[in-house]
């Protein structure tokens, strides 16, 4: 039963974030006009300092934004990844609940901040010295469209089922089963480890403890960062491993990612430049500290 409320508690976190995304995307769908979609694609090299901006917020509402909005090609893999590495899903409220932890607020989220907007950046860069757009364009709607009054939508006209409304809720209800599940797994497999058991596998004092670490965080489930966070302020985990931990965490992000997103091959080229980034920069706070 506990694991239960838990997992319900940590998906009803989303929802608001989910019904916005979809209000979003049902009204930029509804638009006769794609003026909208061409302003979030012309952010180009800002992409990544605001995506940064916007992940540095507490738990992980943002990178199950992002994730959606990469899927329908509205912003670029640079500005993805510089959300995922700037995420810190429940890391950030639990060293704040720790008043010995307070210093290490800042030392995490300035961290996390900027190597966020370095690998935003430098994959931008890489994208553009191969002559590849920034943006993998999806398309606008989906082929299944009909077109009535002028209006562009799917599965019928907004105006004509309730509005973008409707649309927003019931893709939102549907996305937070799914999630909902995925978190009962989850908390049940993390819950059948144990912090003890976790600890010891994590190396503890090792020197590729952060490569250990960074495989927890790509867990999309909250409950990766709290254990994580809870050992680094037990003293098990070093604040390199933590930084390995929390780059690749990116929460439901992950899960919407790779919901939401139909190019498996490229869903998993993130997954691998996050676990990537975690470990080299982990690493190198686990040699200089």
């Amino acid at each position: 039963m506990e694991l239960i409320i838990d997992a319900l508690l940590d998906s009803i976190k989303l929802l608001p974030f989910l019904f916005l995304v979809y209000l979003l995307i049902g009204y930029l769908d509804s638009s006769t006009d794609n003026r909208l979609y061409r302003r979030l694609v012309g952010a180009k090299w800002l992409g990544p300092i605001i995506g940064s901006t916007l992940g540095c917020l507490p738990q992980c509402g943002f990178s199950v934004v992002g994730a959606n909005l990469y899927s329908r090609g509205m912003i670029s893999i640079g500005t993805l990844l510089a959300i995922f590495i700037s995420t810190s899903d429940e890391a950030i409220p639990i060293l704040f609940a720790n008043p010995g932890m307070l210093s290490s607020v800042g030392i995490v989220l300035g961290l996390k901040f900027i190597i966020a907007i370095f690998m935003g950046l430098v994959i931008e860069a890489i994208m553009r010295m191969l002559g590849r757009s920034t943006l993998t364009p999806k398309q606008m709607v989906s082929e299944n469209v009909e077109v009535q009054g002028g209006c562009k939508c799917q599965d019928g006209c907004h105006s004509h089922n309730g509005g973008i409304w409707r649309s927003a809720l019931l893709h939102t209800v549907k996305v937070f089963m799914y999630i909902l599940v995925i978190n009962l797994i989850l908390n049940a497999i993390i819950e059948g480890i144990g912090e003890d058991s976790l600890s010891q596998i994590l190396l503890s004092n090792s020197m590729w403890q952060p490569v250990l670490a960074a495989l927890v965080g790509l867990i999309p489930n909250c409950a990766a960062s709290i254990v994580l966070t809870e050992m680094y302020i037990a003293g098990t985990l070093s604040l390199g491993s933590l930084i390995a931990g929390l780059i690749p965490g990116a929460g439901m992000g992950l899960v919407i990612l790779f919901k939401a997103n139909k190019s498996f091959i490229e869903n998993i080229k993130i997954l691998g430049i996050l676990y990537v980034t975690g470990v080299i920069f982990g690493m190198l706070l686990q040699m200089i500290s």
